[in-house]
């Protein structure tokens, strides 16, 4: 199995800011030309650079009137699995989990012992396939460590014969594509529901994609 991991923060600052983290995207399908297996996830900027998504509670949004809270930036993923090149329709299915478990604790401001669990936290999905691909779709973190959110399989590879018929017995001419996942775009938003205590919170959220 391969598996690959990110971290995404979240951190809020203001009156009771909170903090999630982690999307233009399609299943796609690209041509295999390695000799082994390979695992790409990518959440937000590449590189080692954790992504920090804020989310600021203000004003009357602090407790008179409070209404939901969209946090910037909006955070790209992708997952990309590779194949060796093969003579083979081997199924490959890739998942995509996020650990959601730790709550977002208080930095400063006040807040004292206050957490806040990441199911506060929602987002939509743009830019994605519909469910049946197994892209990932609008929903919110459960606060819990193994939630999945989306599953697919990578194999896409095919074989015609002749005339355009079916391969039998494996002969004919055999393309070979793995799937992806895109740059599916994720747009956060805190429910602003509960009225926390004023401060800064913080909080991470890992992602990690497997192929089996």
């Amino acid at each position: 199995m391969a598996t690959a991991m990110a971290s995404a923060t979240a951190l809020a600052a203001a009156a009771a800011l909170l903090a999630s983290t982690p999307a233009r995207a399609v299943i796609t399908t690209v041509t295999d030309t390695g000799s082994s297996y390979l695992l790409t996830l990518r959440v937000g900027s590449a590189g080692a650079t954790v992504d920090t998504v804020a989310f600021s509670v203000t004003g009357a949004n602090a407790g008179l009137t409070p209404t939901a809270v969209t946090g910037t930036p909006t955070i790209d993923v992708w997952v990309i699995p590779v194949r060796p090149v093969a003579n083979t329709t081997v199924a490959r299915p890739v998942t995509l989990r996020v650990d959601s478990s730790v709550a977002l604790t208080c930095q400063s401001g006040g807040c004292g012992t206050t957490a806040i669990p990441f199911s506060k936290i929602s987002w939509v999905a743009t830019g994605n396939s519909n469910a049946a691909s197994g892209d990932i779709q609008s929903g919110r973190f459960d606060a819990t460590a193994n939630q999945s959110i989306a599953s697919y399989d990578a194999n896409a590879t095919f074989c015609v014969g002749p005339l355009g018929l079916p391969c039998v017995l494996g002969v004919g001419t055999w393309t070979y594509l793995s799937r992806n996942l895109t740059a599916t775009r994720l747009q956060f938003s805190y429910d602003n529901d509960v009225i926390y205590p004023g401060g800064n919170y913080k909080g991470t959220v890992r992602f990690t994609a497997s192929m089996e």
